[in-house]
């Protein structure tokens, strides 16, 4: 009964909100989980569109998400969490409605890249605003294992998805943004029926504090945040390499098809789905940072090894070293910003940590695309330049550390 009582606890079965909110994001993944794989081969085989373009259409897909996070923070803060959820829930089924209208319709592509940069605002609204709810149904100490049981749920759709993808894309390309739809359909009644505020996280403020607000939220005075945060870029430079280079890579050098990708992607879901619990225990007395640290070697490790990869197998054995970073790096960077974050505040400092993490993902695609370019795909060459941008996170993460353990006030450990 103990041993069954304590594997309860471990999975915070009890805890009801986190679980609703994890499974409304595992819906929503299986449907993007399907389309990631196969938007760099979409633009570049079916809109005809070159290969460094389409780092540039990446590109502006995170920028505009980065714009989108603050501003989905500050509902998340001011509007409440379930507010924000159902807004972000309602624009993406709306521009992938509009999405699959103009497939269907013959369109030409500009419209599909505008509806496409546009998708940004569905997750830039969504997330901080799951993140946030995440920290507000759990305490402290809990919190990394909250994040580790959010991030699996949302993973099993992840693992499902591309495969459900590689079925689709075999009879064409817009049924998978058809899945896409639906699935945000479902997250939306899903938010609607399941998800409540867990108390009021609204900030009441009067119009004044209100218009000081919404120039401060742009703001950010907290030295540990900017340092973590750009940190956060830095690694998301190297993450982002995940959909647009490191697909177009193996399909022409890696020896697959292009369907094959669903298959690699696949590995990414289910090592989340199997690792990341048992990831998340074998770390649990460790500094925060530290795993941080560790995962970002696993990150690098696993993109180098790609340039020597050629054949599904050992593509999906790299893509495993890759999520073993994940699995380390995600669910302590969650939590290491909350932690920063005053309690009024959650939402606002993780949207600023998730804008920088737009911004790496803004860039990344873009430096990633042209290195295949100018490099001709030479492996060596694209992953060990890559990698440099995991070193100077790692530097990053260290100055943290150090600027933590100097101060003089009484800090949270991170």
């Amino acid at each position: 009964m103990m041993k069954d009582k304590d594997w309860r606890e471990d999975l915070m079965l009890g805890n009801r909100p986190l679980w609703s909110i994890g499974v409304a994001v595992m819906i929503r993944s299986i449907g993007f989980g399907a389309t990631w794989p196969f938007m760099a081969i979409f633009f570049t085989r079916y809109l005809r569109i070159p290969i460094y373009e389409v780092g540039a259409i990446f590109a502006m897909l995170a920028i505009s998400g980065v714009f989108f996070q603050i501003s989905g923070g500050y509902l998340s803060d001011f509007r409440g969490r379930r507010f924000s959820l159902l807004l972000g829930s309602a624009s993406g089924i709306a521009i992938y409605t509009s999405i699959i209208t103009l497939l269907f319709s013959g369109a030409p592509a500009l419209p599909i890249v505008v509806l496409f940069i546009l998708t940004s605002v569905s997750g830039s609204i969504i997330f901080p605003a799951a993140n946030a709810y995440v920290a507000d149904v759990t305490l402290p100490f809990e919190r990394t294992r909250a994040y580790s049981i959010y991030r699996i749920l949302a993973n099993t759709g992840w693992a499902a998805g591309p495969l459900m993808g590689s079925i689709l894309f075999r009879y064409g390309i817009v049924w998978i943004f058809v899945l896409v739809d639906m699935t945000l359909l479902l997250q939306f009644s899903t938010l609607y029926l399941l998800v409540r505020e867990k108390r009021d996280t609204r900030v009441r403020v009067n119009r004044m504090e209100g218009i000081r607000e919404r120039f401060s939220m742009l703001l950010v005075y907290d030295s540990s945040l900017l340092i973590f945060s750009a940190g956060t870029f830095l690694l998301m430079m190297l993450v982002s390499q995940f959909s647009v280079t490191l697909p177009e890579y193996v399909v022409v050098k890696g020896a697959i098809s292009a369907d094959q990708l669903g298959y690699i992607y696949a590995v990414n879901g289910l090592v989340v789905m199997l690792g990341q619990f048992p990831t998340t225990s074998l770390v649990r007395r460790m500094r925060e940072t530290d795993v941080v640290i560790i995962g970002t070697l696993f990150y690098m490790l696993g993109y180098f090894l790609v340039a020597f990869s050629s054949g599904l197998i050992p593509l999906m054995a790299d893509m495993a070293i890759i999520t073993t970073g994940e699995n380390l790096t995600t669910p302590s960077m969650n939590s290491i910003v909350s932690k920063l974050a005053p309690q009024d505040r959650v939402g606002r400092y993780m949207a600023f940590n998730g804008m920088a993490n737009s911004a790496g993902r803004a860039m990344g695609p873009t430096v990633g695309s042209l290195l295949l370019f100018l490099f001709s795909y030479n492996g060596f060459r694209v992953w060990s330049f890559m990698d440099v941008f995991g070193i100077a996170s790692i530097i990053l993460i260290l100055t943290l550390q150090r600027k933590r353990g100097t101060s003089p006030q009484k800090l949270p450990s991170i």
